[in-house]
């Protein structure tokens, strides 16, 4: 709005002083509204926005005073400036107009060029309040996003720190687990050294050969818990990348039973059977996938010390494909059945089988790995009578949340 284009809404009930009003405003380049009264001011001023009003205190049906204070409860941004043009001198009427929400007042007989002055000065003065207003609101505006910039620059600063400590906390949970577990294997390793270096000569070929089959065991046992380690560590640091690949599921099945046959016991017996509804292809990374399902299947050996079977079938369900696998073993406490996969968790039972240490985290592992595709993994069971665990991954994966 510039001063010369302004908008003057002109109140009085006489209807001359309303046209010369209007004649020497519209002289001066003012746009101008009239009204005859307090409600008619009210209409108009709700139609047209004026800039200015020119108010006669007195007046029939709604007087200045009203009209003025009705103006002020208006939920416009901002209240034009009422100057307000009055008969009266005394200093209550004045008062009153103030009170109302006039900006300034003017008596009559009107002084034309003193009207032509405060006008001016009023429309001046809004000009400048709005003005300053724009730049606060500007700058509120602009404040508000550095907050909020600031907020969330804060927030990954926490989630950063949180990292970093969930990461140290994570390594010296893993160092003093690996301390007590190394110790074990490495004292069985040395006492079967000792005992071949003193006695070698002694023994038998078929003693020697057991002896040096215990070193390896316990050497395989150091290495299977170091590699679990650090593939734990990669996932916690961000150092697993998923290269999804397009599988077809019985042919995949057949390389992990034949992977598989390897690591059963003459005690087990494995069945590995797909649903005729899984005879499709699968979005995944087939070498963690092998993995998370291994690290599940050993469980299934290795605490099932009675043997029996082992079983795993694959059926399609919707857009997810289901993989389950059963065994007959020791099964696991059902208020535990939670926190089997976190980290370093073993059941209370597992114990209970001879020749199955471990640090628990090849379940960890396996639900890291399941994540990664965006999956689920449970487990049901019940004691002494075995455990199923459910992997189900859906058939296609949104690629942009792996990069």
């Amino acid at each position: 709005m510039t001063e010369a284009r302004a908008r003057i809404l002109i109140v009085d009930d006489e209807k001359m002083l309303r046209m010369q009003l209007r004649r020497v405003m519209e002289q001066a380049g003012y746009q101008v509204i009239e009204a005859a009264d307090g409600q008619e001011c009210l209409h108009q001023y709700r139609n047209f926005t004026p800039d200015m009003v020119l108010m006669d205190a007195m007046m029939p049906v709604m007087d200045g005073f009203d009209a003025c204070a009705h103006i002020q409860r208006l939920p416009e941004p901002y209240h034009a400036p009422v100057l307000m043009i009055t008969g009266l001198e005394d200093k209550s009427s004045v008062d009153q107009a103030f009170a109302a929400g006039a900006t300034d007042y003017i008596t009559k007989p009107i002084h034309w060029a003193v009207l032509l002055k405060r006008v001016a000065r009023l429309l001046e003065q809004t000009n400048l309040y709005r003005d300053l207003e724009r730049r606060v609101q500007q700058r509120t505006s602009q404040l508000r996003v550095e907050v909020e910039e600031r907020k969330k620059a804060e927030h990954r600063v926490r989630q950063m720190l949180e990292r970093e400590q969930e990461v140290s906390d994570m390594k010296s949970r893993l160092i003093s687990t690996l301390s007590h577990e190394f110790r074990t294997p490495l004292s069985l390793i040395l006492l079967t050294a000792e005992q071949m270096e003193l006695k070698y000569e002694q023994l038998t070929a078929e003693q020697r050969s057991r002896k040096f089959n215990q070193i390896r065991q316990n050497i395989d046992r150091i290495t299977q818990i170091l590699d679990g380690a650090l593939v734990l560590n990669n996932f916690h640091i961000g150092g697993v990348e998923v290269h999804p690949t397009s599988i077809e599921i019985s042919g995949f099945c057949r390389e992990l039973e034949s992977q598989w046959r390897a690591l059963l016991t003459p005690k087990h017996t494995l069945t590995i059977r797909a649903e005729e509804s899984a005879a499709c292809h699968l979005l995944c990374d087939p070498a963690l996938l092998v993995q998370a399902l291994t690290h599940v299947f050993r469980n299934c050996v290795r605490f099932s010390p009675q043997g029996g079977a082992i079983e795993m079938t694959i059926e399609r369900l919707e857009q997810d494909l289901l993989f389950q696998l059963r065994d007959q073993g020791i099964g696991i406490p059902t208020a535990e059945l939670p926190k089997i996969f976190e980290r370093f968790y073993r059941a209370s039972n597992a114990d209970s089988v001879p020749g199955t240490p471990g640090i628990g985290l090849g379940l960890a592992i396996a639900s890291r790995i399941v994540e990664l595709h965006q999956g689920s993994i449970r487990a049901e069971s019940t004691l002494n009578q075995g455990t199923t665990v459910t992997v189900r991954l859906p058939l296609t994966l949104n690629v942009s949340d792996l990069l």
